[in-house]
């Protein structure tokens, strides 16, 4: 090039341009950023927006439902967002402590998110709601987000009606970390617990699609 001008850009075919492409090296690796966990100050309050609209759930009630989750939440997300509920509230003294045996939160297997929900059952009705109290219109606000959680009352009840419900499910997805789980002992916050998935995992032959499988 002679000193004064400017080189012009070489630009090529498309088909002589180098693309990387991505691919993993494992199967039961999750194309998405994992979510940092939050800090437990984070937690501390629900930050709600409005007052508790919710009525108390029914007396013998365990099981329940959580709403607009934030997607890119994982079951170890929420484990740990229990703990840490199951924790503080054990903390103080109660004669019926805070504890959880059963979590499943729902995914889309193509797009390797959730779908804005999930089921917990706690191992009392006192549990059960104590966790609604605290997180019915709690606002994901040290997560990123601004959707507002909601509680409600479960359709199936009970770590036993979840278990005939899942055994025998099906689920074409690509990990164990997207099935139903049992926790034994039941999560208190403190004590250590093993993780027993419900169901089965089907492949997909050929890398397909895989399908979202939901309560009824």
């Amino acid at each position: 090039v002679k000193p004064g001008k400017l080189s012009r850009p070489k630009c090529l075919p498309p088909r002589l341009l180098k693309q990387k492409v991505w691919v993993p090296k494992n199967r039961n690796f999750l194309p998405r950023k994992p979510l940092p966990p939050p800090k437990e100050a984070e937690l501390k309050s629900p930050h709600s927006p409005q007052e508790d609209t919710l009525k108390s759930l029914s007396g013998d009630k365990t099981s329940v439902m959580i709403r607009n989750i934030p997607n890119m939440f994982g079951r170890k997300d929420l484990l740990r967002i229990l703990n840490i509920h199951c924790r503080r509230e054990n903390k103080v003294q109660q004669q019926i402590p805070s504890s959880y045996d059963f979590l499943y939160l729902p995914m889309d297997f193509v797009k390797h998110a959730n779908l804005g929900y999930a089921f917990v059952n706690f191992t009392s009705s006192v549990a059960a709601e104590r966790f609604r109290r605290e997180y019915d219109n709690f606002l994901w606000v040290g997560f990123g987000y601004k959707k507002i959680c909601e509680i409600s009352e479960a359709k199936y009840q009970g770590k036993e009606e979840y278990t005939q419900h899942f055994k025998d499910s099906r689920f074409p997805c690509h990990t164990d970390h997207y099935l139903p789980v049992i926790l034994s002992p039941p999560s208190d916050g403190f004590t250590c617990y093993s993780l027993a998935t419900l169901g089965y995992r089907v492949s997909t032959r050929g890398g397909g699609t895989g399908r979202r499988i939901q309560v009824a």
